[in-house]
C-alpha cells in the first residue's frame, strides 16, 4: 500500500501558528474561518508556498448544509484569486479507496455530478501507484494536457501535527498539494507550475502521528499514525458536505 497522504495541513495551520505568518480570522454563518497570505517575501523565508490558505473550523451547531455553504464561499474566493471565472474543472480524487482513512477523495469523486452550467465539472479518482503501477501525478497531467481543464480541485486526506485539528476542520489553498508528504513519502506536487493550469487542494485531517501527540518527534514515534475511531463516519460526512459544495459550485 502506497503512503498517500500529505502535510498540506502544515501549510495552513502549523505554519500559521508556529512561524507568526499574518493571518485573518472571521466567523461565516457560525463556522471560523481563519485566511493566510503567503507572498513571494514570505515563501523565501518560510519555504511555504505561496498562495491562500483557509481554514475552516464548524462548531458543534454547524449544519452539513450550512458548512457546504461556507466551503462554497470559500471556494468561490480560491476560484478569484485564481482569476477563473468560468470553463471545465477537473475534479482529482487523490488516495486509496481501500483504506478508509485514506478514501477522502475517492468517497468524494463517487457523488460528485458532472457537467454544470458555470463550470463543466468532469472527475477522476487515479488511485495509488500499488494498484494501477502509474503514479497519480502522471494520470491526473496526461488527463489534464488532453481535456484542458481551466482549474484542477484535488481533494486528499491531510495529515496534522496538533491533535484539536484532527478531524475537526476544513483545509483549502490555491498553493496545490504534495502527495505523500505527511508521512515522509513526498511525490510530485500537483500545482500550478507541474499542471500548467491552476490548482485548488481541499482535504480533512484525519491522521496524526504519535510522535506529535506526545512531542517527540524521535523516529520511533514519528513510525506510527493514528486516526479517530470513528474515521468512517468522518470521511463519509466530509465527502458529503465537499461533493455538495463543488456540485452547487457548478450550478
Amino acid at each position: 500500500m502506497e503512503n498517500n497522504f500529505n502535510n498540506l495541513s502544515d501549510l495552513l495551520i502549523e505554519a500559521g501558528e508556529e512561524l507568526s505568518l499574518p493571518s485573518h480570522s472571521y466567523r461565516q454563518k457560525g463556522a471560523d474561518v481563519r485566511e493566510t497570505k503567503v507572498d513571494k517575501v514570505l515563501s523565501h523565508k518560510t519555504g511555504k508556498k505561496e498562495g491562500l490558505y483557509l481554514t475552516i473550523t464548524p462548531n458543534a451547531h454547524t449544519t452539513p448544509t450550512t458548512l457546504s455553504e461556507v466551503l462554497i464561499n470559500s471556494f468561490k474566493k480560491l476560484l478569484r484569486e485564481c482569476g477563473v471565472a468560468d470553463g471545465k474543472i477537473l475534479v482529482v480524487g487523490l488516495g486509496n479507496e481501500n483504506v478508509i482513512v485514506d478514501a477522502l477523495g475517492n468517497e468524494v469523486i463517487k457523488r460528485v455530478r458532472a457537467g454544470g452550467k458555470t463550470f463543466t465539472l468532469s472527475a477522476i479518482a487515479p488511485k495509488v501507484a500499488d494498484i494501477t503501477g502509474i503514479k497519480s501525478f502522471d494520470i491526473v497531467k496526461a488527463i489534464v494536457d488532453h481535456v484542458k481543464p481551466s482549474l484542477v480541485i484535488a481533494i486528499d486526506t491531510l495529515a496534522t501535527g496538533y491533535l484539536h485539528r484532527l478531524g475537526n476542520c476544513y483545509q483549502l489553498t490555491n498553493a496545490g498539494i504534495c502527495p505523500g508528504g505527511g508521512v515522509d513519502n513526498p511525490q510530485t506536487c500537483l500545482n500550478k507550475s507541474t499542471l500548467s493550469v491552476p490548482v485548488v487542494a481541499i482535504g480533512v485531517p484525519l491522521i496524526i502521528s504519535l510522535g506529535s501527540i506526545l512531542n517527540d518527534s524521535s523516529s520511533q514515534n514519528a513510525r506510527y499514525m493514528l486516526t479517530p475511531r470513528d474515521v468512517d463516519s468522518l470521511v463519509r460526512n466530509s465527502a458529503e458536505v465537499i461533493s455538495k459544495a463543488l456540485n452547487d459550485v457548478a450550478l
